[in-house]
């Protein structure tokens, strides 16, 4: 039994410095580095009012294919709003998904920590890399932490799937070189 409780302890050990050790994910730069507009691009689908709705992520990024261009969203600063609110640039406010194109800025090469906000589900890729998930419905709030390792200043690809189910809505970031305190990402920071 103590040869099984100290292999186990071992075990955990290995998989916890492994954890830690594992490099954040290495972001591509976009082959284009000029002429953007300010913002981001969408695309929507609605659904259709209530009883009517979208149950998860997955359901949402399945209906992307029948989505129509909407206008452009300002970057990613939309704070939490009630449900008789626009979801983002739609005029409805529910039961929405929506999929979201374009480029991030970063001003210095460094190690960055990402942190999406929503309600409901987005799945959120700069350079192909996820930096923020969540396939269901909640509140507004943070998704998860993650680390992206920046090579050099620039624009990098973005693409969000999103969707608004009931209730309210937000859909914004944060980022910050590691160690540094998270800040809200400025909207000049996203082109289309």
């Amino acid at each position: 039994m103590k040869r099984l409780v100290s292999g186990v302890a071992f075990a955990l050990g290995l998989l916890v410095a492994a954890s830690v050790a594992a490099a954040p994910a290495k972001l591509s730069p976009a082959s284009k580095q000029s002429g953007f507009r300010e913002g981001l691009s969408v695309k929507y689908h609605y659904v259709g009012p209530p009883p009517l709705k979208i149950q998860s992520l997955s359901e949402a990024k399945s209906m992307l294919g029948k989505a129509k261009p909407g206008s452009p969203l300002r970057g990613l600063d939309y704070r939490d709003v009630g449900p008789e609110a626009p979801t983002l640039t739609h005029k409805e406010g529910l039961n929405v998904a929506a999929d979201i194109r374009g480029y991030i800025k970063f001003d210095a090469p460094g190690i960055y920590v990402i942190e999406v906000w929503s309600n409901d589900g987005v799945e959120a890729q700069i350079s192909g890399e996820t930096v923020g998930y969540f396939g269901g419905r909640q509140a507004c709030s943070g998704n998860v932490l993650t680390e992206v390792e920046v090579p050099k200043a620039g624009w990098y690809p973005l693409k969000i799937a999103y969707f608004q189910k009931y209730g309210n809505k937000c859909l914004m970031m944060k980022w910050g070189k590691k160690g540094e305190k998270l800040k809200w990402v400025p909207n000049s920071a996203f082109g289309y």
